[in-house]
Order: C-alpha cells, then sequence, then structure tokens
C-alpha cells in the first residue's frame, strides 16, 4: 500500500482567491523546527493541534507543495490504498475540499510527485522469529547499500510482549531510494492512533496484533524516478545513454509531445524531471518495492553454516576446496578479512571469494565477517499479514467523530478570522 506522498504544482494552477488565502493561513498554521529548516503546520493559538493535521505539510508560494498519507483522514496507519491515483485523490481532495472547504482546486492527476512512500507488512509468526530475523539481515548488502540497526528509544518495549523495538535501515539519508523494516507492534505503541489516547485496552489489544508483523517501507524519491525514468518506461530507453544536459532536454520534448507540460528542477547539476501523476498511472510500485527488498528473503537471508557448506560441497569442483573454502570463511570470522587473505595468496583468494560467492556469501559478509543466521526461518511461516478489519473500522469511526470537531474549530477559530481580515 502506498503509505506517504509529496507532490508539487505550480501556484498558477490554484485561484488567486483560493491561493492568497491559502498563503494567508500560513502565518496563522505554521511554526519553524528547533533547528528552522522544517516548517509544519501546528496551530500556535491556543487550540490544541487537530490529530489529522500533523499527517500533512503544506508549503504555498510560486509552487503549492503538499506531503501527507493519503490514509490520513482514517486515524491510523496501518491499511490503504494501493494504487498511485487513488491514493493523490484521497490526499489532495481530503486536504483541499474537506479541511479548508475550497471550491475548486487542481486535478488530482496533474500534479507532480517529488517522492512515494510504498510499504508491505509480513506476519513473522512470533515477535521472537522477527527479532532474529531483523538482527540476522542486518549486514546484508544490496549494492553499496547495507543494512544497519537502530534501536528504538523505548528500550523497555524490546520486553513488553509488543514485538521488537529496533527499527533496520537501507540507505537510510539516500538522495534516491531507501528502505525500512521495523515492528508495527512497537510502533504502534510509541504512536498510538491520536482517536485511542485515551483508551490504553484498546492500544494494547491492536498493538498485541502487530507484535509479530514486520512493516517493510520503500522511500523513492523525484530524482531516483528521474535518473531510472528510462529503465522504468516512463521515457524511451534510449534516454538512457545521453548525457545529463541532452537528457533534459529530450525528456522535456518528450513530455511536450505527449502534451504534458514538464516540471523541470532549476538545478544545472542533476538531469531532475519531475512526472505528473498522470504519467505515473502504470508504474509497477509493487516491483519496485520487491526489488528493493527481495534480498532480505534471498538465499544468503537463509543461510547457516551447515547449509553453507553443504552448498560449498554441491558447488566447489572437489570437497577438498569446499572445506577449504569454508575454513577461510571462519577464519575471517575469527581473525577479520585482512588477516585471513594475508593467509593466502591471491590466486587463493580469488578462489574462495568465488565459491563462496557462488554458495550465497556477499562480500558484505566477508568484509564484516559476520556470522550467517542462528536460526533459519521457514518461509512457509511468513505471510502477508491481513489486519482485523473490523477493530479497524472502529478506530476509524472514533477518527471521523474526532475529525469532525477538530475541522469545525479550525474553521471558527482560524478560517472565519482569516476571511474576515
Amino acid at each position: 500500500m502506498i503509505d506517504s506522498i509529496r507532490l508539487a504544482i505550480p501556484a498558477t494552477e490554484f485561484a488567486p482567491a483560493d491561493l492568497a488565502f491559502l498563503m494567508s493561513l500560513q502565518t496563522k498554521l505554521t511554526k519553524s523546527s528547533w533547528s528552522g529548516e522544517v516548517v509544519k503546520w501546528a496551530m500556535i493559538q491556543s487550540v490544541p493541534m487537530p490529530s489529522w493535521a500533523e499527517g500533512f505539510f503544506l508549503r504555498v508560494g510560486s509552487m503549492v507543495t503538499l506531503e501527507g498519507s493519503p490514509k490520513v483522514y482514517q486515524g491510523h496507519n496501518v491499511t490503504g490504498p494501493a494504487d498511485l491515483y487513488s491514493a493523490v485523490s484521497r490526499l489532495v481532495n481530503h486536504v483541499f475540499g474537506r479541511v479548508f472547504g475550497l471550491k475548486s482546486w487542481p486535478d488530482p492527476a496533474l500534479w507532480y510527485l517529488r517522492r512515494v512512500d510504498v510499504n508491505y507488512q509480513y506476519d513473522f509468526g512470533t515477535p521472537e522469529a522477527l527479532a532474529c530475523w531483523m538482527d540476522t539481515v542486518k549486514g546484508v548488502q544490496r549494492g553499496v547499500r547495507r543494512a544497519s540497526l537502530k534501536s528504538s528509544p523505548v528500550e523497555a518495549l524490546s520486553y513488553s510482549g509488543y514485538g521488537p523495538s529496533q527499527t533496520l535501515y537501507v540507505g537510510q539519508h539516500s538522495r534516491y531510494r531507501a528502505g525500512k523494516i521495523y515492528c508495527k507492534g512497537s510502533d504502534l505503541v510509541e504512536h498510538p492512533p491520536k482517536s485511542l489516547s485515551g483508551d490504553s485496552d484498546a492500544v494494547h489489544a491492536l498493538a498485541t496484533e502487530f507484535a509479530s508483523v514486520g512493516r517493510f517501507e520503500l522511500v523513492m524519491r523525484a530524482l531516483w524516478l528521474s535518473d531510472h525514468a528510462p529503465d522504468l518506461g516512463l521515457v524511451p530507453a534510449h534516454f538512457k545513454s545521453l548525457n545529463s544536459g541532452s537528457y533534459r532536454e529530450n525528456v522535456v520534448s518528450y513530455l511536450r509531445s505527449m502534451f504534458l507540460d514538464p516540471l523541470v528542477s532549476k538545478s544545472l547539476k542533476e538531469p531532475l524531471i519531475y512526472f505528473p501523476i498522470v504519467h505515473l498511472l502504470n508504474l509497477d510500485l509493487d516491483s519496485l518495492w520487491l526489488d528493493e527488498f527481495k534480498i532480505f528473503f534471498s538465499t544468503e537471508a537463509a543461510m547457516n553454516d551447515a547449509t553453507l557448506l553443504a552448498k560449498l560441497h554441491d558447488i566447489a569442483p572437489t570437497s577438498g576446496q569446499a572445506r577449504k573454502a569454508y575454513g577461510f570463511m571462519l577464519d575471517v570470522r575469527v581473525h577479520g578479512l585482512a588477516i585471513a587473505r594475508q593467509k593466502v595468496s591471491l590466486r587463493t583468494w580469488y578462489r574462495y571469494r568465488t565459491l563462496l560467492n557462488a554458495a550465497g556469501v556477499s562480500d558484505a559478509q566477508l568484509q564484516d565477517g559476520a556470522p550467517l543466521v542462528r536460526i533459519a526461518l521457514d518461509p512457509v511461516k511468513i505471510r502477508e499479514f491481513r489486519p482485523d478489519s473490523a477493530r479497524l473500522r472502529l478506530v476509524e469511526q472514533a477518527h471521523q467523530v474526532s475529525m469532525d470537531r477538530d475541522i469545525e474549530r479550525l474553521r471558527s477559530y482560524v478560517f472565519r478570522e482569516v476571511r474576515a481580515a
């Protein structure tokens, strides 16, 4: 499902009166973070900030930028829309229609995508199995991107029965795309639905249900989509061989030939093209998500010492070479790769490396000397998670009641004052 979206569109797409209204609201509803860099919608008056408003960000200038979850009206972050157009439509129509009460706003298909987060949830059977799996794959490398674990500040959650409180990141600070894996049960305890903030029993029941559920989130930014547009079928494949300047010019011409207005970054360093939603309707988000996370369920992630030795015996020319390659791996684990390599010739090192790679051991594991999986998981026990829809409906109903009051209060205390001025 689609978890979060960042969109942009030229401000000229809004009616002048509506644009002036939105700009005037920013002085009433925005505040900067402690660093002064991040601006979020928040009521600086005595009226508390509605829970749904924390779910979206809006900046109004020459461009109107909107970021938020298409599930903002649900009151929970468990399920949501799966296709891009539906997700964008829900967010755009909710914010500008229901919240701000505009009569018209730009069609969702015309907004330009700057970022999209896609996630799936898998049930590992028990919290212990999920914790073991996360600890095991933290050294797995996909290309030059290595996974790493970070613990939650709420360490007590590790022993509370709500699941592991660690988050596994892949390329956390990448400007292109990044992955994140965490336990949804612990996340619900740390960040419970606002509509359930006064009902600890309901939060406990919801978190317990998700204690063994791992949430896999993929963040894709516009820079990655722009660079990989030929591979994704967004522009002709031969554009891939063009240099930066020619690539930008050809993509702009291509979009205009399809009667689409191109949105191009002002930066000359990167050929950054923002694509409108109408041009991304056939983007296969499921395949992109799978490409990010499939390595964690590959041979390497399901290997232990016994299966490694058996695999080496299958692929090595002789049993002796299999045992020696395995012994080299053990030497790396004890002394480190640098020392282990000094004990063998360059030709022998490359032979061991070739055999170990073919058996499923990555260069990352050789570099780290990381131990292999202590407990091989049974893939049959890892299922895509299907939440209790009845319980989620109760959360959504409670949120709807709260949201109606919040919107009315927002309009009474803030919108009316701005329009009067």
